[in-house]
């Protein structure tokens, strides 16, 4: 399969520095598994920014993404709801549902037996207002996506996550570990959960994304039971 080299390279004026944990060429499988930021570049100048942009924003991210190199090592903010809602599209087959906090709201004073809340009139149901759920992934490209990122969890940056439940997910840092996230799903059940750990006044954290990959664990070895 395609390869990418592993050495430094400058894209638009900036340089970036080689793989962290591997050497020579690696496939993209290895590169996502130790999250090196140098194989996320080169795949990205392949595709193009503007083709990185459009599937992201088919995947639910809303937020201001800029067309530079630097919206591949996350330069371009986004929230932990948006995140979350594109990990589940990938999860759900390619299916995109819209993350929402109310799934239906019913009338408790026009019930056909008042204690059934099954016969209550319904106000909003989330699948009525939206009787047709767009697909923005291919099937076939969203299994390949969850086998790239089964590997983050098998032999990669995500161990902390392990269950052996088949899962996949994806770490994430920034600078000085200011922002530690875990992004996962279990695919059989298409479960989808993200964690950010943080401090309110945007300092610097003690921890590494491995925190969040092990809070993850904890929290969806208890949803899976």
């Amino acid at each position: 399969g395609q390869t990418y080299s592993c050495e430094p390279f400058t894209w638009q004026g900036q340089s970036y520095q080689g793989c962290e944990r591997s050497g020579g060429d690696v496939d993209m499988y290895r590169g996502l598994a130790l999250s090196e930021n140098i194989i996320a570049l080169r795949v990205a100048q392949d595709v193009g920014l503007d083709r990185v942009i459009d599937i992201a924003k088919r995947l639910g991210i809303d937020s201001k993404l800029d067309p530079v190199p630097g919206l591949v090592l996350g330069q371009s903010e986004v929230n932990l709801l948006e995140l979350t809602g594109a990990y589940s599209t990938v999860a759900n087959e390619g299916l995109h549902h819209s993350p929402h906090g109310i799934r239906r709201i019913l009338d408790s004073s026009d019930c056909t037996d008042i204690n059934d809340i099954n016969t209550c009139r319904v106000i909003y149901a989330y699948d009525r207002e939206n009787p047709t759920v767009p697909s923005v992934l291919s099937p076939a490209i969203a299994e390949t996506m969850t086998t790239l990122l089964q590997g983050v969890i098998r032999r990669g940056t995500g161990q902390s996550a392990y269950i052996g439940l088949g899962e996949a997910g994806k770490t994430g840092t920034t600078n000085d570990y200011v922002d530690l996230w875990f992004v996962g799903y279990l695919p059989d059940s298409k479960l989808t959960t993200g964690i950010w750990l943080g401090n309110d006044d945007n300092s610097p954290t003690n921890g590494t994304s491995g925190n969040a990959a092990q809070l993850w664990r904890d929290y969806m070895s208890q949803i899976a039971r």
